[in-house]
């Protein structure tokens, strides 16, 4: 949890957003429309207030006067989670900053302080369950906390490679996920009409795709219209590509943006292990896998059979696996080549999420992959296990 909230806050340019995207709800009245009235004694005058969905890029802004504000946004896609910022620093640790559900209707916030610390949330119906669902998985108490601890212990081991203690965090940090996703789940199936289980499903299960499908057919009609379970059935129909948080080391590279499914794809050349120079260019009559991977993820680690399987199936039919780590250190990446056994081709800049290939394909997460056919044009993005071994049987007869 607190790595998904924790990244949407880090938003560094906000205020420049919001003046590149011309506050273009600021002074537009449209219904339905969400209004967020905000009281607090001591929040600073003068300063920008930003409300900001990370997924679309939709902002509204404010100035604090008299230690007050208003804001107003359009709610005509249906429900969705927004960041509220206050200031040039704002993060959840210092108050400034928090992650909020909204749809159409009013959300009151009140507090003594400067930020939303200690605050008090009120309005229609959908703000006390937001309120329910954030007590669940509140980074600074109780089991969230925890998993923050144990998510803090992870990124030590990693940074000085201690795979060990990398997994016993990630064992520690899974029980208490569990933990929290089971008491989630009791949530939604008392609130199945709430649009606060589109965040839900879509952040705590998002590669659980057959369980949420399971339970979207439990879920009222108002649950069913959130802009976020929406986007989930229509991909690419309600919004455009979404913004996906990054984790790991190094400053990101320039995101190019995903290049079109049909389109060539950009060629590149990169070290391999030896530091010998290759180049996607050099495997033109091939499928060619780019798998974007890291030592220090989990979830690309758990993918690891699964390519196994797919390379001992496939190299010797006109198909290529190429890894490409965003390590930052050569000795991690090489000891987890070793003892996981990825015995294809694996490349790196060792730039961490400054890798430039990955800026060039438009990766935002991991794992991620590109499938790019035999004329050097992209086939399809994202396929793991049974959905990539389909792929490549219904192209490679």
């Amino acid at each position: 949890m607190k790595k998904v909230l924790t990244g949407m806050l880090c938003a560094s340019s906000l205020a420049a957003l919001a003046q590149e995207k011309g506050a273009r709800f600021s002074n537009t009245v449209q219904e339905p429309m969400a209004v967020i009235s905000v009281k607090l004694d001591q929040a600073p005058n003068d300063s920008l207030v930003n409300l900001y969905e990370p997924y679309s890029g939709d902002t509204a802004t404010a100035y604090v006067k008299n230690h007050q504000f208003e804001l107003r946004m359009p709610m005509k896609k249906g429900g969705s989670v927004y960041i509220l910022q206050i200031g040039s620093n704002p993060t959840e640790q210092n108050g400034m900053g928090t992650v909020l559900y909204l749809e159409d209707g009013k959300m009151q916030i009140t507090g003594k302080g400067a930020g939303f610390n200690d605050a008090k949330f009120s309005g229609n119906p959908w703000v006390k369950e937001w309120q329910e669902v954030m007590a669940i998985t509140d980074p600074f108490s109780g089991e969230g906390l925890r998993f923050a601890q144990l998510e803090k212990q992870y990124h030590e081991a990693v940074a000085i490679g201690d795979e060990d203690a990398m997994n016993v965090a990630a064992k520690d940090a899974l029980t208490v996920e569990n933990s929290m996703k089971s008491k989630l789940k009791t949530w939604m199936a008392k609130h199945p009409n709430s649009g606060v289980c589109g965040y839900i499903l879509t952040v705590y299960f998002t590669k659980e795709q057959k369980y949420i499908d399971s339970v979207y057919e439990t879920l009222g009609d108002h649950a069913k219209a959130s802009r976020i379970l929406q986007r989930y059935k229509n991909p690419g129909k309600v919004d455009d590509v979404p913004l996906q948080m990054k984790m790991g080391e190094g400053a990101p590279a320039p995101d190019m943006g995903r290049v079109k499914i049909g389109a060539a794809a950009p060629d590149f050349t990169i070290p391999d292990l030896d530091g010998n120079k290759i180049s996607l260019s050099g495997f033109k009559g091939k499928y060619v896998f780019l798998d974007f991977w890291a030592s220090w993820c989990s979830p690309c680690i758990a993918q690891i059979p699964h390519l196994q399987e797919i390379n001992n199936e496939f190299k010797d039919k006109n198909f290529l696996l190429m890894a490409i780590s965003l390590d930052s250190k050569q000795e991690g990446w090489e000891k987890a080549v070793k003892k996981h056994g990825l015995d294809w081709l694996n490349v790196s800049n060792l730039k961490g999420w400054g890798e430039p290939v990955a800026g060039l394909y438009g990766v935002r997460y991991l794992p991620s992959n590109v499938l790019i056919d035999p004329a050097g044009n992209i086939v399809a993005y994202d396929l793991y296990g049974d959905a990539l071994k389909a792929k490549l049987k219904e192209l490679i007869k």
